[in-house]
C-alpha cells in the first residue's frame, strides 16, 4: 500500500453551464491519495461496495475472489474476506462472464451485526460480523442473481432485486425471521412499470419510509427513458413510478431536502442537443430539480452526508465528441452544481464514501489481456483507489 501526497490547496477551474445545475465550484476536486490491495488473485471482477461509518467498515462485491471483502475505512487497511460465493461465472461457449451467474453482487450492512450480500445463484447470504461466517442462505427463487439491495431499518426489510430474471423483480424479507414476505414482479401489471432492462439500484428512505428503485428501460420504446419505482413495504407494492426521460437510471442515492441523485447509464456525448447526464428528482413527486451534463454513464451513486455531496461511479462517461472517458465525477448536494470530474478506469464503477475519514473507495479490476485502461493505478493487480477531496466543503 503506497501513501500519495496531495496538497490541499489543488483546485482546477471548472466549466460551467447556465441555467441547468447553477455555477460550478472547484472546492471538491478529488485526488487519488492511496491504493488497496485485497490480496488473493487480486481485483478483477467485483460488484457493488457499501460503507457502514458507524461501524467502522467498507465492504465491497468481490468476484475474483468469491468474496465479500472488508476494509477498515479510516487507515486503508484490508481487515479480511468471507468466502463461498459463486465467483466470476464463465459462459462455456464464449469464454467471458456470464455476470447473470457470478456472485457476490449487492451488499448491505443491515443493522449492526450483519452484512447481506447478493449471489448469482438467486440467493442472499447473511455474513455475521462476530463469526465472520455466512449463517444463513436465503433463495428469492429466481434464476439469476440478487443484485443490489437497501434495508428498511425501520421495519426491518431488504429489498432486493432480481435483476437479472426476465420479468426482473423485487423480493422483500423480514431481516429479523429472514423469511421471504413476498415479490413484487415488474412486467406493467398491479402497478409496476414494464422493466424492460431489469432493475438497478434502491435505496429506502428513513423520511417518507418507501423504497426507491431505479428502472433503466420503461416499455419497448425508446432505451433511455426509465423511471424510479416508489415501493410501500407496508403493501409490498409499487405505488408510483416516477419517469426518467433521456436517462436510463443505474445508480441512485438519497440526498438532502427530500431529493435523490440519478447517476444516469446513459451518455449523450453524441447528441449535443441532449444535456441530462444525472439527474436531482425530489422523492415526494418525481419533480426533476436539477440537471447535470457534465457527468453520465454511471452505475453506483453515493451521497456523503458530512460534507454534503454526491459521488458517481461513471466508468461509462462521455465527452462532447461521444469519446468514453471513465471518472469519478462529484457534484454539491447543496447547490446541485457540478464540482469537477477525475479519471479513473474502465472497470470503476462502484463508489463508496466514509464521512468521517472523507476518503472516497473506487474498486479498480485489472484489465483483460490485451485491453488498454491507461489510466488504471494499479493494471497489474488491480486495487481499491482511495481518493480524497483537495480541500474539506463541511455543510453542517
Amino acid at each position: 500500500m503506497r501513501k500519495l501526497l496531495y496538497s490541499a490547496a489543488w483546485a482546477l477551474p471548472m466549466l460551467t453551464i447556465a441555467g441547468l445545475a447553477g455555477p460550478a465550484h472547484a472546492d471538491e476536486h478529488m485526488v487519488l491519495v492511496d491504493t488497496i490491495d485485497v490480496g488473493g488473485k487480486g481485483l478483477g471482477a467485483f460488484d457493488i461496495s457499501f460503507v457502514d461509518p458507524k461501524l467502522n467498515l467498507y465492504v465491497l462485491a468481490d468476484r475474483t475472489n468469491a468474496s465479500v471483502d472488508f476494509i477498515n475505512p479510516r487507515d486503508d487497511t484490508f481487515i479480511g474476506r468471507v468466502g463461498g460465493f459463486q465467483g466470476v461465472v464463465l459462459n462455456p461457449a464464449t469464454g467471458a462472464a456470464n455476470n447473470s451467474l457470478s456472485g457476490p453482487d449487492g451488499v448491505v450492512v443491515v443493522g449492526s451485526s450483519e452484512v447481506w450480500a447478493g449471489d448469482g445463484d438467486s440467493t442472499v447470504k447473511v455474513i455475521d460480523l462476530q463469526s465472520f461466517k455466512v449463517v444463513d442462505t436465503i433463495s428469492t427463487g429466481g434464476k439469476f442473481r440478487c443484485d443490489e439491495m437497501a434495508w428498511d431499518s425501520a421495519d426491518h426489510i431488504l429489498g432486493v432485486a432480481n435483476n437479472a430474471d426476465d420479468p426482473p423483480f423485487i423480493s422483500m424479507i423480514n431481516t429479523d425471521t429472514h423469511q421471504v414476505l413476498g415479490k413484487i414482479v415488474f412486467d406493467g401489471t398491479n402497478g409496476t412499470p414494464n422493466a424492460t432492462n431489469g432493475l438497478e439500484q434502491p435505496q429506502w428512505s428513513q423520511k417518507t419510509g418507501m423504497f426507491y428503485v431505479s428502472v433503466p428501460q420503461v416499455g419497448s420504446g425508446d432505451t433511455a427513458n426509465g423511471g424510479v419505482a416508489v415501493i410501500d413495504p407496508a403493501t409490498m407494492s409499487v405505488v408510483e413510478t416516477f419517469p426518467a426521460y433521456n436517462c436510463s437510471p443505474a445508480g441512485l442515492t438519497l440526498g438532502p431536502d427530500h431529493q435523490m441523485l440519478l447517476g444516469c447509464s446513459a451518455s449523450f456525448g453524441t447528441k449535443p442537443n441532449v444535456l441530462t447526464q444525472s439527474l436531482v428528482m425530489d422523492i415526494r413527486n418525481g419533480t426533476v430539480v436539477a440537471q447535470i451534463p457534465q457527468v453520465g454513464g454511471s452505475d453506483e451513486v453515493w451521497y456523503d452526508k458530512r460534507t454534503n455531496h454526491y459521488y458517481l461511479g461513471a466508468r461509462s462517461n462521455q465527452d462532447a465528441n461521444g469519446v468514453t472517458v471513465p471518472v469519478l465525477g462529484t457534484i454539491d448536494a447543496k447547490s446541485n452544481a457540478w464540482d469537477g470530474n477525475i479519471n479513473t478506469s474502465t472497470s470503476a464503477h462502484s463508489v463508496a464514501a466514509d464521512r468521517k475519514s472523507h476518503h472516497v473507495f473506487v474498486p479498480i479490476g485489472f484489465p483483460a489481456a490485451g485491453a488498454s485502461d491507461p489510466t488504471n493505478p494499479c493494471p497489474t493487480k488491480g486495487c481499491i483507489a482511495v481518493y480524497l477531496p483537495s480541500s474539506i466543503d463541511y455543510d453542517d
